[in-house]
């Protein structure tokens, strides 16, 4: 008989969507068993002002998502989570718990009686060395206002988690991590992350409000076209950015009338990739400062990456670190039904299927 391990269901809260996925493990490999796409009436800008909004998705997701039980582990909407890196040297009788409080409450921006806070990262002990850990925090009440949510819609919720959390883990069981630091980027709709760890420990992490609309608007705004047209979404898909790194394409020529359109195309959204770019600089040049580091592995892609055609490439070219955007569906089996539902395109259930991938000790 063969076993089949039991995952819960996954709820990636995004800011008008949540992208919902039941994992099942057999042989030591995964299969996505069943997942659903549920969109918001209005931005989810408020959980307690949303509430009513968030119930009514989450019953539509218990009723037609053909999830099996009631055990989830939730996304914290991207934008109700407070990150921030702190470094001090343990004074004499002090805890490492009284120290990170110590730091926290000088850079948290509401009480720190009021906050939930983790750290997924610090640096090994070591006395009267400088320790360097990442702080997430959340108001409490924001916690409190999406149990009693999840709870009224039937779901009982055993875990909260973070998108970049979850992105490494989804990067883990797709790709070797080594010694040598590597880049993973998150790219959203609205809001985008960057991490980079290694073996270790996470050396540095940062969310912004860069995401895929900002290109699209880009597009519409100079080519006059209809926010609730496709066709900034079909220029992009088709040409994308790869013809404005030094006059090359990574796919063979379609003609001059489709290279001028692309050139076109890539003019127009370079500036906005540009913002991108600008992230990585910040980032990289962070832990260059603070942890010595200058050698980075690779960059690779998640969620609304390959929407731009070429952005890889052209980050690898403005970077000059290698850089690929993941195709998950190369390690990761999914139920026939439903890879005709997603045609290959899952990377918009990329977070949710890294928070997915986390076990729960009683499953």
């Amino acid at each position: 008989m063969m076993l089949t391990k039991k995952y819960p269901i996954a709820f990636d809260i995004g800011f008008h969507d949540i992208h919902v996925l039941q994992l099942e493990k057999r042989r030591g490999k995964f299969k996505i068993q069943s997942m659903f796409h549920q969109r918001l009436e209005s931005d989810l800008t408020d959980i307690k002002q949303s509430s009513q909004d968030l119930l009514n998705a989450l019953k539509i997701i218990k009723q037609k998502g053909r999830f099996k039980g009631n055990r989830a582990v939730i996304h914290i909407p991207a934008h109700k989570v407070f990150s921030f890196p702190i470094e001090f040297v343990l004074k004499n009788d002090e805890t490492m718990e009284g120290a990170i409080i110590r730091e926290v409450e000088q850079n948290l921006p509401y009480p720190i009686e009021e906050a939930v806070i983790d750290y997924p990262s610090m640096t090994k002990s070591t006395p009267k060395k400088p320790q360097k850990v990442i702080i997430v925090s959340v108001h409490r009440s924001d916690i409190e206002e999406l149990l009693t949510v999840f709870k009224k819609a039937g779901f009982r919720a055993d875990a909260l988690d973070f998108r970049p959390i979850s992105s490494m883990r989804l990067h883990k069981y797709l790709s070797q991590i080594s010694d040598d630091p590597s880049v993973i980027c998150y790219v959203g709709r609205k809001a985008s992350s960057v991490q980079i760890f290694n073996r270790d420990r996470i050396l540095a992490m940062n969310k912004f409000s860069w995401g895929l609309e900002r290109v699209i608007d880009k597009l519409n705004t100079n080519l006059g076209f209809k926010e609730t047209d496709d066709n900034a979404m079909d220029l992009l898909l088709q040409h994308g950015i790869n013809l404005s790194v030094a006059g090359e394409s990574n796919r063979p020529s379609q003609g001059s009338s489709d290279d001028n359109i692309g050139s076109i195309v890539a003019r127009i959204i370079t500036p906005t990739i540009e913002e991108l770019v600008f992230e990585f600089h910040k980032i990289l040049g962070y832990i260059r400062n603070k942890e010595g580091i200058h050698k980075i592995k690779d960059i690779s892609f998640y969620g609304a990456a390959t929407k731009v055609t070429g952005l890889d490439y052209y980050i690898q070219n403005r970077m000059n670190i290698p850089a690929k955007t993941i195709n998950i569906l190369d390690q990761i089996n999914i139920q026939p039904n439903l890879a005709k539902k997603v045609s290959n395109d899952i990377t918009p259930f990329a977070a949710a299927l890294g928070l997915a991938m986390r076990e729960i000790s009683w499953l």
